[in-house]
């Protein structure tokens, strides 16, 4: 070889020996250290067991690393797997088993994962650098007595033998070492530096709440979108984001009207103690993981997280789906979507025959002869959800529907289920309008109308009717109970009346996807089990 040859050699031997060195000092947990310095950690002695399970507790450490199927938040054998955009991590055992778990490391090396994110089981003397998977960009907030006496108190806690697999990550994420530039870029030296008070607020009261939420309770790393290198993006801090499965949405939980901004502190703090939210809504998911530790705060804890969550800056961030908030004094109607087509009650239509009785499932466009069914024309009328009719007969697919109701006496293009009440059933053109046979006008008595017995033959397709009305109420009242009961509880049939609930459920366009269909359905339901048109027996007097 030349000497050229061997100086080129020798040349790029050492430029890769720099950079293998240089990557080693980059990624180096002790590089991260001497820039940031320790933060003071008080001696075992003297810790505080009951504050240690408070800070337990706040911490949220139970959701992750309890043992599966146990139920038990002191048996933390972990286990449970989170599937993510990077791979999928393994919940580690953190119990103080020697063997699987914490049990051999010192309170030095406990504080040093819990606010460095740094664990002492690397394959170099330096550590071994732990994924931001475990939110230590937060806890690095906790108080060195806070951290002592967590770690006394599970130390206390059954050791559980479980060995967990090593976390299955794509590359180049799964170069663990490497996290050592991400704690470089990402993860602050500083612990908890109190802010400034907001005026009129409480500071006792401000500063255990800001130190709850931005430290143990960690609330930012699930309720801010993140970054491509799984950062929390800082500019939209708490204004929500898709979860690390990517099949939900962690809520924006800023006072802003796409978060939490409707709620009061006292609602906040009500939400954390109990998992009811202000409209009645009960916390699942992941979110109930997070009110089981919650609710074990002393309440002054959760009353000051929600005083503090009160004061973030406002984040316009609103979710998938969601519309713009209205900020205007005009009406906004919004685009329904609607993502599956629903299964509706109807019955076969060879089940529509001469001399039945249905009622309307599908919204239904009729016509004055059978001849115009299924045609280009016009209809000349429309049949609502809820109307009960009488089969009239049948020539081939096309049904003759007799509809019997009552009309005020000066609006001949409506029909009503019944007199003085605004249970609609029809929608007629001038043409059919003018064919209802009408009665001899009556006055209702409360609200002095007058009102007319009316009936119309239409005809129609076969399709959208059901001749068991009893299961068209039973739908209406499923479809309730499975969606709007989540906020509604349903009142008792004595305590309304049918008019009571016109207009009230397209209200609800924002927060559901029905059809015009269902929705007419539940109208109907809750209209003719309302106090004055159900004549069930014991319901009514």
């Amino acid at each position: 070889m030349t000497s050229n040859g061997t100086s080129w050699l020798k040349l790029g031997g050492g430029a890769l020996l720099l950079g293998v060195a240089g990557f080693l000092l980059v990624t180096s947990p002790w590089t991260w250290s001497a820039i940031h310095g320790s933060q003071d950690l008080p001696a075992l002695d003297g810790a505080d067991l009951a504050n240690g399970r408070t800070v337990f507790v706040a911490s949220d450490c139970a959701t992750c690393h309890e043992t599966p199927g146990l139920e038990d938040d002191t048996h933390l054998g972990g286990g449970r797997s989170l599937e993510t955009a990077f791979g999928t991590f393994h919940m580690p055992n953190i119990s103080p088993d020697e063997a699987t778990g914490i049990g051999r490391w010192t309170l030095a090396e406990f504080d040093r994962a819990l606010r460095e994110g740094v664990g002492p089981d690397g394959a170099l003397p330096d550590g071994q650098n732990l994924y931001p998977a475990f939110p230590y960009t937060s806890y690095r907030k906790l108080t060195g007595t806070d951290v002592r006496d967590l770690y006394a108190y599970m130390m206390s806690l059954p050791a559980v033998s479980n060995e967990v697999p090593a976390h299955e990550l794509n590359f180049p994420y799964n170069l663990r070492r490497g996290v050592g530039v991400w704690r470089l870029a990402f993860l602050g030296g500083d612990g908890h530096t109190p802010g400034p008070v907001p005026e009129g607020v409480d500071a006792d009261l401000y500063h255990r709440g800001e130190y709850l939420v931005e430290g143990p309770g960690h609330c930012a790393e699930c309720h801010s979108p993140r970054g491509p290198m799984g950062d929390v993006v800082a500019s939209k801090r708490y204004g929500g984001g898709p979860n690390p499965e990517g099949t939900g949405w962690f809520p924006n939980i800023s006072p802003d009207q796409t978060g939490i901004g409707y709620w009061s502190a006292a609602r906040i703090a009500n939400y954390l103690h109990t998992g009811v939210n202000p409209v009645g809504r009960t916390a699942d998911g992941d979110m109930a993981e997070v009110v089981r530790n919650t609710s074990q705060l002393p309440f002054e804890d959760v009353q000051a997280m929600a005083v503090y969550l009160k004061t973030l800056p406002p984040i316009d961030n609103r979710a998938p789906g969601l519309p713009e908030p209205n900020y205007s004094n005009h009406v906004v109607m919004l685009d329904q979507a609607i993502g599956v087509a629903p299964q509706l009650p109807v019955s076969s239509p060879s089940a529509i025959v001469k001399g039945t009785a249905a009622t309307v499932v599908e919204t239904k466009d009729v016509w004055l002869g059978a001849d115009m069914v299924g045609t280009e024309n016009e209809p000349e009328g429309k049949l609502l959800g809820g109307a009960a009719v009488e089969v009239a007969g049948r020539n081939g697919d096309k049904v003759e529907l007799v509809l019997k109701g009552w009309q005020l006496e000066e609006a001949s293009s409506i029909l009503y289920q019944a007199r003085g009440q605004r249970v609609m059933m029809a929608v007629l053109d001038d043409a059919a309008a003018a064919t209802v046979t009408r009665g001899a006008p009556e006055t209702d008595p409360e609200t002095g109308q007058s009102w007319v017995p009316a009936e119309i033959t239409l005809w129609s397709d076969a399709n959208g009717l059901n001749t068991d009305r009893a299961a068209v109420w039973a739908y209406g009242q499923d479809t309730f109970q499975k969606a709007c009961a989540a906020c509604h509880v349903l009142p008792q049939q004595t305590h309304f009346t049918a008019n009571q609930w016109i207009g009230t459920l397209k209200a609800m366009r924002r927060f559901t996807s029905f059809t015009d269909d269902q929705y007419r359905l539940i109208l109907a339901y809750l209209q003719n089990h309302s106090k004055d048109l159900n004549t069930s027996a014991g319901v009514v007097e």
